[in-house]
């Protein structure tokens, strides 16, 4: 481990770490008026019948250049994938209107996209999907190209993967690995949770208030979303672009594996890492 390294860890407000790399905070101060999803994708998860239950997912506005809110609306026009979408409207869910619009209101800097979710009707043995897309928005805005198809994934299964955990950590290119005797999986939600290390670097070294990366585990398909190094640092750590949503996979009651990169927006070069994870 470089010593650049440990103490650039100790800045962390200011700068970032992978490995090797250093990367400065990215200030978004300027740019267009945009739209888009706050997340690839969001999960609803229930076991029992709730009877309909309404929710909202964000459509998040940013980059108004000087920081204030818009003085008239922002209509966004949407789609729904149905070719790739494998949930059922009248089944899984229902939309709250069908104007296939939504209006951002002047003065606020998001708009809710509302569905309703019958929950007692979710399949119990596998995950199903509604796609959504963003077309356009009006008020001179334009459509993140990023966030622009959303996934609403539907679950009826209960994932039981938080634990302690032996962890096999393999670096791809350059080649290196680290084993780690306890690495706990905690669940910060339903289906959500978070490891406690992430990369090969020693526990300790990136931060002391936690150092994991958070997955979703879906009827045994694991996804990792894009997000910030440990919370905290510029770098992202994200599931590969190749992996087309699949990051890893529950093997049995006492294992899964995961794979993932890490590396910064717009940089050609991300580190592949792969992990096994055997419960103690």
């Amino acid at each position: 481990m470089k010593k650049i390294l440990t103490l650039l860890c100790i800045s962390a407000a200011l700068l970032s770490c992978t490995d090797d790399d250093i990367n400065p905070e990215q200030v978004f101060t300027s740019g267009p008026k945009v739209v888009g999803f706050a997340n690839a994708f969001q999960t609803v998860s229930y076991f029992v019948d709730e009877g309909d239950v309404q929710v909202d997912f964000p459509v998040n506005l940013s980059g108004n250049g000087d920081g204030t809110t818009l003085a008239s609306d922002i209509v966004i026009d949407y789609e729904v994938d149905a070719a790739s979408s494998t949930a059922t409207e009248g089944t899984e869910f229902d939309f709250v209107t069908t104007t296939g619009q939504l209006t951002l209101k002047a003065g606020n800097t998001f708009v809710g996209f509302p569905l309703i979710v019958h929950t007692g009707s979710l399949d119990p043995t596998m995950r199903t999907e509604l796609i959504i897309k963003l077309k356009s928005a009006s008020n001179n805005t334009v459509v993140d190209s990023k966030y622009t198809n959303f996934r609403v994934v539907f679950v009826g299964c209960q994932s039981l993967i938080a634990g302690n955990y032996t962890s096999t950590v393999t670096r791809v290119s350059p080649a290196a690995t680290i084993v780690r005797p306890v690495d706990n999986v905690t669940m910060t939600s339903v289906n959500n949770f978070e490891t406690m290390q992430s990369g090969i670097w020693s526990p300790g070294t990136l931060a002391a208030s936690g150092e994991g990366y958070d997955l979703v585990d879906i009827c045994g398909e694991i996804t990792i979303s894009e997000q910030n190094l440990a919370g905290i640092y510029s770098n992202l750590l994200r599931g590969l672009v190749t992996n087309n949503g699949t990051d890893g996979s529950v093997i049995s009651a006492t294992q899964f594996e995961t794979t993932y990169e890490i590396g910064f927006t717009g940089n050609t070069v991300w580190r592949e890492y792969r992990s096994t994870y055997t419960r103690n």
